[in-house]
């Protein structure tokens, strides 16, 4: 009786140890822990950008940008526009929204802005989760890839913003 039960504590075990192959991450801004995966490879960021890492193939993207200040949803969302058109030397028409949505992370509505700059003729693909609340602060997550690779990419946010915890 007891040998079934140490195959299925071993079975458990096995299947859990992936998801814990992980490096945790703590917001010296905002409220925030997560844990980022092994195959992200870490950099360093700018201003704001507190965590920054790609893939070692470098076709991944990941960061998390925090700010202690509160900043309205439509605000953040035109400032976000604003900040990829000038990161391309560009405006905000060469920028293509394609989505917008809320997602719940860690019990929390946030908002997520899809759009692709111009990359010559291989665009590349923003998933902008963002976040602001008073007593918390501002915080986006951002995934991103050569449009072609947009599922892959949203996948491997997706496994960080599942660890993602707030506020405590």
């Amino acid at each position: 009786m007891l040998k079934p039960v140490l195959i299925g504590v071993a079975a458990v075990l096995l299947c859990a140890a992936p998801a814990l192959a992980c490096t945790n991450i703590t917001s010296k801004t905002v409220k925030l822990t997560g844990c980022v995966d092994t195959e992200w490879v870490a950099g360093t960021g700018q201003g704001a950008q507190e965590f920054v890492y790609t893939t070692s193939d470098q076709n991944f993207g990941l960061q998390v940008i925090t700010e202690s200040d509160v900043v309205p949803a439509q605000q953040f969302h035109d400032a976000i526009i604003a900040n990829a058109a000038k990161a391309i030397n560009g405006t905000a028409d060469d920028i293509k929204v394609l989505g917008e949505r809320v997602e719940n992370i860690d019990g929390k509505a946030f908002n997520v802005l899809e759009y692709t700059i111009p990359n010559s003729g291989n665009p590349v693909l923003f998933q902008n989760f963002y976040y602001s609340q008073p007593g918390f602060g501002s915080v986006q997550i951002l995934g991103y890839s050569l449009a072609s690779d947009g599922n892959a990419a949203a996948y491997k946010t997706g496994v960080f913003t599942s660890t993602v915890k707030l506020g405590g």
